[in-house]
């Protein structure tokens, strides 16, 4: 997959690793801008790790506590949710390395802060914007 972040020059384009917490609040304060969104995850839902123990305990049912990204995003016309891993981050490139490819942008703007190992969860709610 080799693709481009923006199809559109006209609109900011805002590239976000990761659906936690931090990820999801990043897309939703992005909902009334003409930013393009795009948010990166390798799972295709958001758990509520903080109520886990109540589903091993039979307190709640796991659906209760995690829900896809896709779902939670749904009203939002401007966030694309793709479901891979981010390996790297090449900001003289401007584009992010992930497992089935590569994600290309024309305009500045990725992470700022770049980590030297791997993507994992440190890349969680890393946002980015041509800024």
């Amino acid at each position: 997959m080799e693709g481009n972040a923006s199809s559109s020059g006209s609109h900011p384009h805002v590239v976000i690793l990761g659906g936690g917490f931090g990820g999801l609040a990043v897309a939703r304060g992005l909902a009334d801008t003409n930013a393009r969104v795009t948010l990166i995850d390798r799972r295709n839902h958001h758990l509520f790790q903080p109520l886990l123990y109540q589903v091993a305990t039979a307190g709640l049912s796991a659906p209760s506590i995690a829900a896809p990204l896709r779902q939670i995003l749904r009203s939002q016309s401007n966030v694309t949710v793709l479901m891979d891993e981010a390996q790297d981050v090449d900001l003289p490139q401007r584009r992010v390395l992930l497992d089935r490819g590569t994600l290309r942008s024309p305009r500045r703007g990725f992470p700022r802060h770049r980590s030297p190992h791997r993507c994992d969860r440190s890349c969680e709610a890393r946002a980015t914007s041509p800024y």
